[in-house]
């Protein structure tokens, strides 16, 4: 299936949504879609409004992307193939500050897990802390939330956005929900570092919460 045809079937999904709702509002105007299928439709038109272009690739490249697809690591083929040219854009390094975080003169590295667990170990959990809120004070994303979202990192509003650039970023699998949660799966950080960091950022106070599984951090901010 090429993007064009991916491409159809969206338009063919969003006129389903459209047809749906045209004959719920017929007897209430303020009639909306199910939140779950609303949702699918924001998505849809957000993809269409997007450019579409075709490319070329190997039969066995467009099979494991089809299988990232059907295990849900992506919605489609069309959004895999944006977020790899962006994860591209941010982690080549001949061309480090094209965009993405680069305020500060910050640039993104890969580093192994090895390599931090080695630094880190070194320090005690207090070290550990008073240095993540250091790096949270000085920390690019605040920058880029301000400068280039126009947000302010504190607000509440904005905490979803900073989760996700800095999930984006390696930080590990980050989830967050409405009772002040805050849950990273296989953080690239210790839990000390990772609080003192966004205690700092997000100016906010954290508690570690307790957990059965090693790889995960979760962090419950205080009332």
């Amino acid at each position: 299936m090429s993007l064009r045809s991916e491409e159809s079937l969206l338009i063919k999904e969003k006129d389903r949504f459209e047809a749906k709702l045209a004959k719920m509002q017929k007897n209430n105007p303020k009639a909306k879609l199910p939140e779950k299928e609303n949702i699918r439709y924001e998505e849809i038109t957000n993809l269409l409004k997007k450019k579409i272009i075709s490319v070329t690739m190997t039969q066995s490249l467009v099979n494991h992307i089809d299988e990232l697809v059907k295990d849900r690591v992506g919605r489609s083929r069309a959004q895999l193939i944006e977020d790899s040219v962006r994860w591209f854009l941010d982690f080549t390094v001949y061309r480090w500050n094209e965009r993405g975080i680069y305020v500060n003169t910050s640039r993104s590295a890969f580093e192994s897990e090895a390599m931090s667990s080695l630094f880190f170990s070194k320090l005690t959990p207090t070290d550990q802390y008073e240095l993540g809120n250091t790096a949270g004070s000085q920390a690019p994303v605040g920058d880029v939330v301000r400068l280039f979202h126009g947000a302010d990192p504190t607000d509440v509003g904005s905490r979803d956005l900073v989760l996700r650039l800095l999930q984006d970023n390696g930080w590990g699998s980050i989830s967050h929900n409405e009772s002040g949660l805050i849950v990273i799966g296989t953080p690239f950080y210790p839990a000390p570092f990772i609080r003192g960091y966004l205690e700092s950022l997000l100016k906010i106070k954290l508690d570690v919460v307790e957990t059965n599984v090693k790889e995960n951090v979760a962090l419950q901010i205080s009332k």
